[in-house]
């Protein structure tokens, strides 16, 4: 009898989903016909929640968060259904605009090549070795004047850095459907004046390269991890004062009993070297990254997080919130720590609107996988910025504003005397993605 009534309540239990499930699937039918896309996902939902799924079910939610414009969970559940029918089409190509729409670039790349040739044709792609190309350059003018040496007329000597003039290339090349490698190039002009107790001692103009690289895999499972690094040469000024500073503790500078040099040659090279692991989610992309350095020719140690965040699930608006820490051995700062806060809106079809703020002391930080790096002569203590991008089918425009507060010097033979000055950028870009 127990054998039996077992037996007789999981066939009922059966019969009983089996007829839930033909509800289910003609509401979400009508519900799909009525465009009801909002009570569409709810039904589904809830159908969840009994572990009731089956194929249409999971086709009509993944059109439903199509037309309601979330394309990350579209993407969810346009994979759900191409594991039943992975040869349809239609379905491919819906899953690409849902990456593509949601900012998953190298997904929407990879399904891209399994496209039918025509179908390629159709939505724009064709295979490329060069991934993209990028070309950009600007100008910085600041307040860094004779109002601010006045201040400092007791000094032996202030050293101030003026107007910039800088230039970048980027190449982005496609190893393999999962592998890809960046290269950047940069160059800085930067003139600089010496001002002595007799005046004007010295001036030049300063030139910094930059060589930075990136390789990064991609996995089935939506990791990523790669590795990136750089080469940085600056030009210094012929410095050559030497001054020792009273009192006791560690590094270099005022009260630290230890002696302050000027004095370093021409020019100085150093190296970085960085790993970084991300991995993205429906709505959010968290990253760590780990970077050493021999900037200022000691040891640095750099680890920053971040999360990234599409909260719609699209393009229209996104995030990134990211803290550093910077840990300097032998260097005249121990520890930095700086916060960053970029947020994304889009304004029209092809445009869209940028804009950060950064806090802390960014001397020698190394940033957006070492693509930007702030190795400049006085440290920057705070960043922000607007940019405005303009996108066609193939090529990004865009134009940026960004002021920096950076911190300047005057020295004597017994003290030095910090200041701060403003920085204005301006810049445009220019992205062709092939």
């Amino acid at each position: 009898m127990g054998v039996t009534l077992i037996i007789v309540m999981v066939v009922a239990s059966v019969l009983a989903q089996d007829s839930l499930r033909r509800e289910l699937d003609s509401l979400t039918y009508q519900q799909y016909l009525n465009k009801d896309y909002k009570n569409l996902i709810e039904t589904g939902k809830k159908a969840r929640e009994q572990h009731i799924n089956f194929y249409y079910l999971n086709y009509r939610t993944a059109i439903a968060y199509y037309e309601l414009k979330n394309y990350a969970k579209a993407a969810e559940f346009y994979r759900k259904t191409l594991a039943e029918t992975p040869d349809d089409p239609i379905l491919q190509e819906s899953l690409y605009y849902s990456y593509l729409l949601s900012g998953q670039k190298e997904n929407a790349a990879i399904v891209a090549r399994s496209l039918a040739p025509h179908t390629q044709v159709t939505i724009g792609y064709k295979p490329s070795a060069v991934d993209y190309i990028l070309l950009s350059g600007g100008y910085m003018t600041n307040d860094n004047t004779l109002d601010i040496r006045s201040d400092f007329a007791g000094n032996d000597s202030v050293n101030q850095y003026r107007d910039m003039i800088f230039t970048s290339l980027g190449l982005g090349f496609n190893l393999s459907s999962r592998s890809r490698f960046k290269l950047g190039y940069q160059v800085y002009n930067t003139n600089f004046e010496q001002y002595t107790t007799t005046g004007l001692a010295k001036t030049d103009k300063l030139t910094q390269y930059q060589l930075v690289g990136a390789l990064e895999f991609f996995t089935e499972n939506n990791v990523s991890w790669g590795v990136a690094g750089g080469y940085y040469f600056i030009e210094l000024f012929d410095r050559t004062a030497i001054y020792t500073l009273g009192g006791g503790g560690k590094g270099f500078g005022p009260g630290t009993g230890r002696i302050f040099t000027t004095s370093g040659g021409k020019s100085v090279s150093a190296f970085s070297a960085l790993v970084f692991l991300n991995k993205r989610f429906a709505y959010t992309l968290p990253e760590i990254a780990a970077t050493y350095s021999n900037f200022g020719g000691g040891h640095q140690y750099q680890v920053k997080g971040s999360l990234t965040y599409y909260p719609l699930g699209n393009l229209n608006f996104y995030g990134t919130t990211a803290a550093a820490a910077i840990r300097n051995q032998d260097a005249w700062t121990d520890t930095q720590l700086i916060f960053s806060q970029s947020l994304g809106v889009k304004l029209t079809k092809q445009l869209w609107l940028d804009g950060n703020i950064s806090l802390g002391n960014h001397r020698n930080y190394v940033s957006e996988r070492s693509f930007l790096v702030y190795d400049t002569y006085d440290p920057v203590k705070a960043i922000a910025g607007l940019s405005l991008s303009c996108f066609f089918r193939d090529v990004m425009l865009s134009a940026g504003y960004q002021w920096q507060q950076r911190e300047g010097y005057a020295y004597s033979a017994i003290n030095y005397s910090a200041y701060k000055y403003n920085n204005h950028l301006l810049n445009i870009a220019f992205t062709w993605n092939l």
